[in-house]
């Protein structure tokens, strides 16, 4: 792959295939992000190279870095995300917090009771304010007869020990790819090692215990792996695109 301000760095002259690929994206309005001469591979001493490349329209990238991953040859990409036009790109919308109930020890007799006792007589003419009353009325009814649940987090599935696991075995990664001897490469591979021995570890008692639970076809829900690993930079912003998704 060939970027103009790459030049500098390039030992050979772009291929063709490079060069069409390029121009096809920048008359897509795609702009190449990625840092000047920054690898984003690595397998060994010798195979290195910019393979993965960051693309944005309409927003504007900064902080981008690749990272050693001991996880894979290809290096862990982070950057930051601005919004370039306000007017086109509204920011998300503030998320309200949430209120937990126990359903099982809700009243529901009294409930039912007290939220027929609330609806008016339905107008079809007037649909909005039939839905607002209804609204209206069930939520008044649980908060009346539901009392207030409480939600427990599970263990986190990337903890403490993992975390720490990680970054011994980045770490051991960097160094051997900076200066590669055998000493380095058996401290890598033995770190390494161990990193992927508790990784296993924690999804052998974590998710296969989680899915047992499950009932025929049931799908495992998302709060199930929500202790995934967070970047180790922070997040890029979260913005509510024009159709309505979250990145």
């Amino acid at each position: 792959m060939h970027h103009s301000q790459w030049e500098p760095f390039l030992e050979s002259s772009p291929s063709e295939v490079a060069a069409e690929f390029l121009e096809l994206c920048t008359d897509a309005g795609l702009t190449l992000v990625n840092t000047p001469g920054e690898i984003t591979y690595a397998r060994g001493t010798r195979e290195r190279s910019c393979i993965d490349l960051t693309w944005s329209k309409h927003l504007t990238v900064s902080d981008w870095s690749a990272s050693v991953s001991p996880l894979s040859d290809h290096y862990m990409l982070t950057f930051t995300l601005h919004q370039a036009f306000k007017d086109t790109i509204p920011s998300a919308p503030p998320s309200a917090p949430k209120t937990f109930y126990s359903w099982g020890k809700c009243k529901w007799d009294l409930f039912i009771k007290d939220f027929d006792a609330q609806l008016p007589a339905y107008d079809y003419k007037k649909q909005s304010t039939g839905i607002k009353a209804f609204t209206r009325a069930v939520i008044t009814s649980y908060r009346r007869h539901c009392p207030r649940g409480m939600h427990k987090d599970g263990p986190r599935l990337w903890d403490d020990t993992l975390m720490e696991a990680e970054r011994i075995a980045t770490d051991s990664k960097a160094r051997y790819l900076q200066l590669p001897t055998p000493d380095r490469e058996a401290e890598m591979q033995r770190t390494r090692s161990q990193f992927f021995l508790l990784l296993r570890e924690r999804l052998r008692n974590t998710y296969l215990r989680r899915i047992s639970k499950l009932n025929p076809g049931e799908p495992l829900a998302w709060k199930y792996i929500s202790g995934r690993k967070r970047a180790s930079l922070p997040p890029p912003t979260s913005l509510l695109l024009g159709d309505g998704q979250h990145t």
